[in-house]
């Protein structure tokens, strides 16, 4: 979220403003797209060195992984390089340490690793991998359920909803987060404006939680019929007599598992219509498959295969539209309205983070403005997208091109669950 700037008053607070904002980026270094959280290892040798060397290289092996799974198109994914701990080691910049436990002859923690750019970028462009590294702005997603008996969003039983929330934490280019569920998220939309869908609920709800793009996710499960019983064999699912695992007709025979046992039980043969639409700034767009449940398969287990499927979908299509084409290089001459220079500082900043951007040339610096030729990677299409998920918005005026900062998208809504 972009801070309210201060003007300057004098030469000296403009300057130290200035540099203020030239250390900011090594604070916020840490939310880079090149930086992974959160790894976990746990190794054990002949000593607490031997150990820490050997969970320190487990990590790296692991971070790696998960960063070209985060960039990487997923179609792309089986090029991805398979390198040693001393191919690996070069590419990071550094890593830091949490919650250390060693004893003599283990050690466990949890790394962070922070990630070079420019030679990942290096490795995965000379082996002609596409990826992306533009990170969207939240994403909220609806859950709506089927089984048959109507649609359902908010109430119970609520195992959709409950898988999008086991699911592990979302370390994508694309942060999604849950609504709560309250009372307020249910008078703003009903199922059937969810399925229709209504533009207009939809976005209500997105505004509710500062986010501007929704999506939902509707999963129609549709259960196998059960296969006949043998009549008067009591060894027979079910059980010949009913009782607590089967169900009588009216003439006291059984009829196989309760609804019941058949809806939580295993889901070999379901059919799973899987529906995805997404509403936002962009043009609207649906996709729908069918998921078929395996014999191993639980309920749990299908629903979290359908909730991984709208990820990639989502990831996929994001990452598509903000793929990086290192062969087709623009350039475009901006204006960039000033309020003094640490506005100017600011502004360099973010757009030299900017995946998309190649090079900020700066032509001419005046008091209440910049003039700036912009280098750029692919269409101004993908230019503008990119610059809306910092919250910068470019915009053709009777000067020309300018860039101006998008305060208004950056509010806050209700505390959502992040996936």
């Amino acid at each position: 979220m972009i801070q309210p700037r201060i003007p300057g008053r004098s030469v000296v607070l403009a300057i130290i403003i200035a540099l203020g904002a030239m250390m900011a980026p090594a604070a916020v270094r840490a939310d880079s797209v090149y930086t992974v959280r959160d790894v976990a290892v746990d190794a054990s040798s002949t000593s607490a060195v031997e150990a820490r060397a050997v969970a320190l290289a487990k990590g790296q092996h692991a971070a790696f992984d998960r960063l070209l799974r985060r960039l990487v198109l997923l179609e792309d994914q089986v090029l991805m390089p398979v390198l040693d701990a001393i191919q690996i080691e070069p590419l990071i910049d550094g890593y830091i340490i949490d919650k250390e436990l060693v004893s003599s002859t283990r050690y466990r923690a949890n790394l962070t690793f922070d990630f070079n750019k420019f030679s990942v970028r290096k490795l995965l462009r000379q082996r002609k991998i596409r990826f992306a590294e533009t990170r969207s702005k939240e994403v909220l997603v609806v859950p709506v359920f089927d089984t048959g008996d109507g649609a359902t969003i908010w109430l119970e039983p609520g195992d959709w909803r409950a898988a999008w929330l086991a699911r592990p934490a979302n370390s994508g280019l694309v942060p999604l987060i849950l609504p709560l569920g309250d009372v307020m998220d249910m008078a703003a939309i009903r199922p059937g404006e969810a399925l229709a869908p209504s533009r207009e609920a939809l976005m209500r709800l997105a505004g509710r939680y500062g986010t501007e793009e929704i999506v939902v996710a509707s999963a129609y499960l549709q259960l196998a019929e059960p296969p006949p019983l043998l009549d008067g064999n009591p060894d027979d699912e079910g059980g010949a007599a009913g009782g607590a695992d089967g169900a009588e007709s009216a003439d006291g025979t059984a009829t196989g598992l309760t609804e019941k046992r058949r809806v939580r039980g295993p889901v070999e043969g379901a059919i799973l219509q899987l529906t995805v639409h997404r509403v936002g700034v962009a043009a609207e767009r649906t996709t729908s498959e069918l998921l078929r449940g395996a014999p191993s398969d639980s309920r749990q287990d299908l629903l979290a295969r359908a909730v991984k499927r709208v990820l990639a979908q989502v990831e996929g299509g994001w990452k598509q539209a903000n793929m990086l084409r290192f062969g087709r290089q623009n350039k475009l001459r901006i204006v960039v309205p000033l309020n003094g220079l640490s506005d100017w500082v600011e502004m360099r900043h973010r757009l030299g983070e900017l995946a998309v951007v190649a090079n900020v040339e700066l032509a001419t610096l005046s008091r209440d403005q910049a003039d700036v030729l912009l280098h750029y990677f692919g269409e101004t299409e993908q230019l503008m997208l990119g610059l809306e998920q910092s919250d910068l918005a470019l915009n053709f005026e009777l000067r020309g091109w300018v860039l101006r900062n998008d305060d208004a998208g950056g509010q806050s809504g209700p505390d959502a669950k992040n996936l």
